[in-house]
């Protein structure tokens, strides 16, 4: 792979860096993998999101991850940090798109085996999960991240809900209709950033991020510059990452998108946050291939293209007995925080007995085509589409 040229590059730029930084690009510039032959690797797809499973260190137990191009550095639990003896090596700033940031430990795992391929010397840092976080509901132990995954090929198969890694390139070998995407990554990150072209205006450096569930989000600060028909405003706290949630105003509206030679209608978000990512919701559709010695992703088309619509109201969980709106729009007589004593007569307690068994199934609940809800001062409203 042509990361293994960095370490040729660092012998010059080394004596220019501060000490974190060194011991930064030295761990970066460690990892390797062996992968004799292509290989399968089976995953789960819970809420649009990929879970694989892997042996960390020789360990004969089975640890669940996230797979998520989108992150800088792979992440492994904290206390399965500490069960593994896993030493720390340094720090650093480490920031999500929800916007919030904390310090974490930096670690190095020395084998992390999937299915039949090893990568070596894998920097991660120490997760401590937010109490509010939804991720480990989806992957208890942590998170796959882009300084694995760019040590590799890949070819993702939605459908099959399988993968193949390999250190050759993998081509489709299909007659469906094929699109080509160039994409780019910073010195020692393998993060795929493209970019993508909303009627005619080119929008740079979105993240191309299999750890993201939505479809396509950017910065608020395009939304003046592009005219749509269909447009809703969403105010969001519903989202929670690894160390939580922050409020976030979306703006959707349904634009000509183009993304290398797929041009297609979709809705956008743009997001008071400043995100820039490109999810599953919108890859699903296709089989990904991820090709790192050429910089190039390959969408081949299996379904037609679709996102799902934006809900526009979403309660969580106060505690036991209230609910609280986490989500809601300008239309609906409903603000971030409000609490509500019960949705369709109920309770939290009488429908999720868990903060993941709420994460997980909350779609049922919301899918009733007419929410009845009473606040915590009595009023009565009656939501008969959210969508």
């Amino acid at each position: 792979m042509k990361f293994n040229t960095i370490k040729i590059y660092l012998l010059a730029v080394l004596p220019l860096l501060s000490c974190n930084t060194i011991s930064e690009l030295k761990l970066q510039s460690d990892a390797d993998s062996t992968i004799s032959v292509e290989t399968t690797i089976p995953f789960r797809y819970t809420k649009k999101l990929i879970v694989v499973d892997a042996h960390l260190n020789n360990s004969k137990t089975t640890n669940s991850f996230i797979f998520d191009t989108g992150a800088f550095q792979s992440k492994v639990e904290y206390q399965l940090s500490q069960e593994l003896k896993l030493n720390t090596i340094t720090k650093r700033n480490n920031g999500t798109a929800q916007g919030v940031k904390r310090e974490i430990e930096i670690t190095t795992v020395d084998s992390i085996k999937i299915s039949k391929s090893k990568f070596y010397n894998i920097s991660a840092g120490k997760l401590k999960y937010d109490q509010k976080s939804y991720s480990p509901c989806i992957a208890e132990d942590g998170i796959i991240g882009a300084n694995l995954i760019k040590l590799a090929h890949w070819k993702i198969d939605y459908q099959k809900k399988e993968m193949l890694v390999s250190q050759k390139s993998i081509l489709p070998n299909t007659n469906n209709e094929q699109f080509d995407i160039e994409f780019d990554t910073s010195l020692l990150s393998g993060i795929p950033k493209i970019d993508i072209e909303i009627n005619g205006q080119i929008i740079k450096d979105v993240i191309f991020d299999l750890g993201y569930n939505g479809g396509l989000v950017v910065p608020y600060r395009f939304a003046e510059k592009f005219h749509s028909t269909k447009t809703q405003t969403i105010i969001d706290q519903s989202t929670a990452g690894i160390f939580g949630s922050n409020r976030d105003t979306l703006l959707v509206k349904q634009l000509n998108v183009k993304i290398g030679n797929l041009k297609t209608i979709i809705s956008v978000e743009f997001s008071s946050l400043n995100k820039a990512l490109l999810g599953n919701d919108f890859l699903e559709h296709f089989k990904v291939y991820i090709d790192y010695n050429d910089d190039k992703i390959i969408l081949e088309s299996v379904e037609p293209m679709a996102i799902d619509k934006p809900k526009t109201f979403i309660p969580g969980i106060l505690n036991d007995s209230l609910w609280i709106v986490n989500r809601t729009n300008p239309k609906l007589p409903l603000k971030i925080g409000d609490t509500l004593k019960t949705i369709n007569g109920y309770q939290p307690k009488d429908l999720f007995a868990s903060h993941c068994d709420y994460f997980l199934e909350v779609s049922q609940l919301l899918a009733s085509k007419v929410l009845f809800i009473e606040t915590k001062q009595g009023k009565e409203i009656k939501i008969k589409s959210f969508k």
